[in-house]
């Protein structure tokens, strides 16, 4: 995952999404679209990994210490979806090679 070029993306492309999709290619606005989608449920399947590490207790409701491996694993686990993740569509990168998006 390049992090360094992680982008808000919705609201980024959002307005240009919308022209495009009115008057031009809208295979490539669902594309985006779903792009968007697969990093919106990553973002929310990492959140859910960092709830579970933070809110582990034992059965009397005290702070579990985890083993370092075993928080490796909840983390590797959350950041593969976003691996998953294509970097860009091909509409994100031909708005941003015309200078639209920063």
């Amino acid at each position: 995952m390049d992090t360094l070029n992680t982008r808000p993306t919705w609201l980024a492309t959002l307005l240009p999404l919308l022209a495009i999709w009115q008057y031009g290619d809208r295979s490539q606005v669902r594309g985006e679209l779903y792009r968007m989608a697969l990093s919106a449920d990553a973002g929310a399947r990492s959140a859910h990994a960092l709830n579970r590490i933070a809110d582990m207790l034992d059965s009397d409701v005290h702070a579990i210490d985890m083993h370092r491996e075993e928080l490796r694993a909840i983390a590797r686990s959350a950041l593969a979806d976003f691996d998953r993740v294509p970097p860009s569509a091909p509409i994100a990168m031909a708005i941003e090679h015309r200078g639209h998006l920063q």
